[in-house]
């Protein structure tokens, strides 16, 4: 499991609501994965949830079929992301985001999980983490801009 963490200048509620609104991620994403998203199921937010993204991870395209399987307002959020890639078996990841009220806004870590080859991931770790930390970066600046 990874963990990465970033401060950011907004409330734990406008952070959560970012997060928990699955749909918008690509806003801030990395732009180089080229991601698209779709609720499939539930109405909005929730741990009903169920949702389906494409695009690109290492030049390669892939799709994920994704559920919330936590969601504690303004503390806790995660999903699953069931991955597909031609010619690969099928990868689940977890990502788990916790929130942390501090003096002028909120501490935001993410941890990542998966079933994936370990040598693989130790191998792409770098990649995963430029990957984590520009999509995080990005968060931070459209809330801040918003606040």
């Amino acid at each position: 499991m990874y963990s990465y963490a970033i401060e950011i200048a907004a409330a734990p509620g406008a952070v959560f609501d970012e997060l928990s609104h699955v749909e918008r991620h690509p806003t801030w994403a990395n732009p180089k994965a080229d991601m698209t998203m779709e609720q499939t199921d539930g109405d909005g937010p929730g741990p009903g949830a169920r949702y389906r993204s494409s695009g690109i991870f290492v030049n390669k395209a892939v799709t994920a079929d994704i559920a919330v399987t936590t969601y504690e307002p303004t503390r806790r959020f995660a999903i699953r992301s069931d991955q597909h890639q031609e010619g690969k078996g099928d990868v689940w990841y977890l990502n788990s985001y916790t929130l942390e009220p501090i003096a002028g806004g909120t501490r935001l870590v993410k941890s990542t999980d998966s079933n994936g080859s370990r040598l693989v991931t130790l191998i792409a770790r770098p990649a995963i983490k430029k990957d984590a930390m520009t999509s995080l970066t990005n968060l931070k600046r459209m809330l801040e801009a918003r606040a």
